[in-house]
């Protein structure tokens, strides 16, 4: 089926006006061609996005119907949404003929990930930053080697500063860090595909003169053992904290058993964590193998920025900011449009 842009323009729904959902949408609307309408169940989220300047509805999407008569006219709807609510947005952009664009794991939603053609529109799962920019770095980093022995994928999205004994706030849909410190985590030994448990591997490292200390965690990829099968040897994925995070967590999780009473740990960090004014994400990407018939290493270390308030816009964490940006580049690559060489500035080492 044709992507490019009609001279109706390319018309883009975001459902949810959340910290993700509007960031995308104010980056969009920089684009010629686009139009962009946030969706909202909730009309102070909705009335919040409105006076930033953005096109509005207040819909919920369960209501089809409603639905259907706010969003007929989209080219792609974007689920800016917690996980579980991902896969029927995904059906709802089926039925309306619309690309489907998300920033959930696929593996949670059980999405699969489709190119636009003849037979229907793309979709798109996973397309943030972890999942989503961080596969694309990772691509990059191991197709420098004839073959990789040990990958090390580390990610994370943390206050600027440490906030409290645990060091973290609230930056993230909870349910989705908890089910990332709980299921098993996909990793690869010695050339196949297997499981560990999450929050092992225990290490410690410094970037720009600070430390900090990754662990084992679910997802974070949108397919590690799809990107490394046949080159990479043994390969894992690892969160990235404040050093003093996990054993914390582990008191909370394995001590106060908690592990058994998820919902209750669930309550407990949405009215504890504080509110986060500065954040940033880290990627962090090491290897090693042959590089050339030689053995070598490469480490490729990407930093991104939370934005300050700008006037009617709020501030934009740097989760929400490195999400919108990789997912505009595939929104311009489903228009047929080249993306922008400035569209995300990352710090590299």
């Amino acid at each position: 089926m044709s992507t490019q842009i009609s001279e109706s323009g390319f018309r883009v729904v975001v459902v949810g006006a959340g910290r993700v959902g509007t960031a995308l949408a104010a980056a969009l609307r920089a684009v010629p061609g686009f139009s962009v309408l946030l969706v909202d169940s909730v009309p102070e989220v909705a009335d919040r996005a409105r006076e930033a300047g953005h096109e509005v509805a207040v819909c919920d999407v369960l209501d089809e119907h409603r639905f259907r008569l706010v969003a007929g006219a989209a080219r792609a709807i974007v689920a800016a949404l917690p996980e579980h609510t991902v896969a029927h947005v995904a059906g709802l952009a089926a039925r309306l003929g619309a690309h489907h664009l998300d920033f959930s794991d696929p593996r949670s939603t059980g999405l699969v990930a489709r190119a636009a053609s003849t037979d229907g529109p793309a979709v798109l799962p996973g397309c943030g930053v972890s999942p989503g920019l961080v596969d694309d770095v990772v691509a990059d980093l191991i197709g420098e080697f004839d073959e990789v022995e040990d990958l090390v994928v580390r990610v994370g999205a943390i206050p600027r500063h440490p906030k409290g004994r645990l060091g973290y706030g609230d930056i993230w849909d909870v349910n989705g860090l908890i089910s990332e410190y709980t299921r098993p985590a996909e990793a690869v030994v010695d050339g196949r595909a297997t499981t560990i448990p999450a929050l092992g591997g225990h290490e410690t490292f410094k970037w720009k003169g600070r430390n900090y200390e990754a662990f084992v965690t679910a997802a974070g990829s949108r397919s590690l053992v799809g990107l490394c099968r046949g080159r990479v040897r043994n390969a894992t994925f690892k969160t990235i904290r404040h050093p003093g995070h996990l054993d914390h967590m582990l008191f909370l999780l394995d001590e106060l058993k908690l592990r058994s009473r998820l919902p209750m740990l669930a309550n407990l960090l949405v009215n504890a964590l504080p509110r986060v004014a500065e954040d940033m994400v880290l990627i962090h990407v090491s290897a090693s193998g042959l590089i050339g018939g030689t053995p070598g290493e490469r480490t490729a270390v990407h930093e991104i920025a939370s934005l300050p308030a700008v006037g009617r816009i709020g501030p934009v964490s740097a989760l929400a900011r490195g999400a919108a940006a990789y997912a505009e580049t595939q929104l311009l690559g489903l228009a047929g449009l080249p993306n922008p060489a400035t569209a995300l500035e990352l710090s590299k080492a």
